[in-house]
This record gives structure tokens, C-alpha cells and sequence, in this order.
């Protein structure tokens, strides 16, 4: 699977305060004529200092919205056409993968132009179980009821569920690698299990559909990268599916949510999000030298909590680098803030 990395200021961008070069406050009831408080009186910006690289660990983990499905039904199909002589099971039947579910004669050897004297002129053959599960779908089906070639004459059903979360675009870049740890907790529910990675994959009709009718609720401008995923009503474009364990009790279409852990660092360089500019997998910081003298270096990014983020090429431990990041020209412009937004941060960390 192809390693998606994210860096610091398409994270920041994303994050709102929890990861921004500049810090955005609701707008003032009041204060004195001290307040460093731009024209306007909505935005401030903190000022830059020295920061030391430090050494650690990181993860990475988004918490995405889930609904539980049951596994695609298996149909039990015929291959010609044919007359039902067996029925061997019932609606509801718990059978194994192979078992006979219905039995049918067609037409033999013996029913052709080119048959020998001694060929039969009908053969019954057995329509097994494809997998494991239930059998559903038979009905009255009964003995002397004619089948038409690939008509499905039952199915299978899995008592298997999974859970099947829709995932933002912008999330996609913390999908550094197939994910390492999957929590599913249901919303009212029994405590959070773990879930074992499927897939993550292009999404699915079904899906695409559900999404469509949902409301689309607006971004939180003040969410932290680190927990919630964001998405700002952006259609999502793939999924992630992971297998509910058998000791949770769950129902078709329940609702719950994935704390995902996308990405994992050991013994990682680590600096603020804040202290870092660019874009795809690089970035650039401002090192600080001994005598006080600022030079910019390019940095490679690695995972990001939201808060710090691995640099993977570019640094040293000895290093320094300025936090926040200096603001660049028109792009690290601080933004007006909603007047509409209360003071403060709302945070949703994990579960």
C-alpha cells in the first residue's frame, strides 16, 4: 500500500489550533489598550522563540463516524437449466462451506445428438453452500420447480459484521500505512474492542449513497487535528473496514465510531507542528544557532498527532528551531476569526 505522509502545515490548516503557525482567539468581549490585538480585534499572534528538538515517540490516530454492515450474502446459482428433485435444507439452516443446499437434474449425455446408446438422458447434480452461514432465500421452493441457468436459487449469509467508516480526503494523508490499531466503540453500547483491519480501499456504493443523504454539518474551526476527523462536509472518497469481533453484539446498520491508529514512530526527532512550513512530505523550519542567527532548513516529515510530528531527515537532537514559524507573505496571513465562534477550543480526543 502506497505510504501517504502528511506535514505540518497541511495538518496545521486542517487542525485550526491545534496545529496553525498562529494562534486564532474568539473574538474579544473586552481588555485593555495593552492587548496585542490586530486591526480588527479577532486575531493575535504568538510570538516566535527557540524550541529544542526532542527525541520520542508519536502516534498518529484518527477518529472516524462507522455503521456496522453484515457481510455480502454468497448465492447458491445454477450453471444450466433444470428441474429441482431436492431440497435438502431449510430457511434459517446453519450450514458448512460445501454442503448440499439443492439438488437438480439436468439434461445428460444421453439428451444429445451424439449421445452413446448407454449414456444416461439426465444427471442430478448438487448445488452446494459457497461458505459457511444461514441459508436464506429459499422459500417454497420445491421438488419439480424448474431453475433457468445462473439463477440464484438461495443464499448464504455470514454471521459476520463489519464496520465500515467513510474517510474525509484530507484525512487520507495521515494514512501512512495500512492501520496498525483499530478500536470500534457503538454508540450506547458496550466498551470499545478491537477491530481487525480489511481493507481501506475506494468507496463503495453503498456508502456513497448513505453519505449522500446525510446532512452536511460545518467544520469546527476550532477541532483538533489530533482527535476528530475534520472534513468540512468534503464528499469522502475511500473507506475503511475492519472485522467486528465476535464477542460484540452488533445488528446491521448500528452506529458507532473507529479511534484508528494510522501511524507509529519509535525513538523519533520530534518538533512542534507549529514549528514547521511546507507542504506533501517536506517541509521547512527555522534553525536557531548558538549565536542567535536563524537560518531556514529543509526538513522530511514523517507521523503527526496533531501536536508534534516526526522529522525524519533534516535535523539534529542539538538542534533549535523557532516556534511558531515566522509567517511567510500572503499564504501564513492570519485569518479573521468567526464572529460567531465562542472563546476558546472544543476538543474531542480519541474516544
Amino acid at each position: 500500500m502506497k505510504k501517504w505522509i502528511i506535514t505540518g502545515v497541511v495538518l496545521a490548516v486542517l487542525a485550526g489550533l491545534g496545529g496553525g503557525s498562529y494562534l486564532l482567539l474568539g473574538r474579544p468581549t473586552g481588555g485593555s489598550d495593552d492587548d496585542p490585538v490586530l486591526d480588527g480585534g479577532a486575531t493575535t499572534v504568538a510570538e516566535s522563540a527557540p524550541v529544542p528538538v526532542e527525541r520520542g515517540s508519536i502516534d498518529s490516530q484518527v477518529v472516524l463516524d462507522a455503521t456496522v454492515r453484515a457481510d455480502a450474502a454468497s448465492p447458491v446459482e445454477t450453471r444450466e437449466a433444470g428441474e429441482v428433485s431436492r431440497v435438502w435444507v431449510s430457511d434459517g439452516d446453519a450450514v458448512e462451506e460445501g454442503a448440499p443446499i439443492v439438488s437438480v437434474t439436468v439434461a445428460g449425455d444421453g439428451g444429445g445428438d451424439d449421445g452413446g446408446d448407454d449414456a444416461p438422458a439426465t444427471e442430478s447434480l448438487a448445488l452446494t453452500a459457497p461458505s459457511s452461514g444461514t441459508v436464506d432465500g429459499l422459500g417454497d421452493l420445491a421438488v419439480g420447480d424448474p431453475v433457468e441457468p445462473g439463477a440464484a436459487v438461495a443464499q448464504i449469509t455470514q454471521d459476520e459484521f463489519r464496520a465500515v467508516a467513510a474517510i474525509p480526503p484530507n484525512d487520507l494523508y495521515r494514512f501512512y500505512d495500512d492501520p496498525r490499531e483499530i478500536l470500534l466503540r457503538i454508540d450506547q453500547g458496550p466498551a470499545a474492542e478491537e477491530c481487525d483491519f480489511l481493507s481501506l480501499g475506494e468507496i463503495s456504493e453503498e456508502t456513497s449513497e448513505s453519505t449522500e443523504t446525510e446532512e452536511d454539518i460545518p467544520a469546527d474551526p476550532y477541532m483538533m487535528g489530533g482527535g476528530d476527523s475534520g472534513g468540512g462536509g468534503a464528499e469522502a472518497t475511500a473507506e475503511l473496514h475492519c472485522r467486528v469481533p465476535d464477542s460484540l453484539r452488533v445488528f446491521p446498520g448500528v452506529q458507532g465510531r473507529l479511534s484508528v491508529v494510522t501511524g507509529r514512530a519509535e525513538n523519533a526527532l520530534l518538533v512542534p507542528l507549529t514549528a514547521v512550513r511546507g507542504s506533501a512530505d517536506q517541509g521547512e523550519v527555522i534553525v536557531v544557532g548558538e549565536d542567535g542567527g536563524e537560518e531556514p532548513h529543509e526538513v522530511e516529515l514523517g507521523v503527526s498527532d496533531g501536536t508534534m510530528v516526526e522529522v525524519t531527515d533534516g535535523l539534529t537532537l542539538d538542534d533549535q528551531v523557532l516556534d511558531p514559524v515566522p509567517l511567510e507573505g500572503e499564504f501564513d496571513t492570519p485569518a479573521e476569526s468567526d464572529p460567531s465562534a465562542e472563546d476558546g477550543a472544543m476538543t474531542d480526543e480519541g474516544f
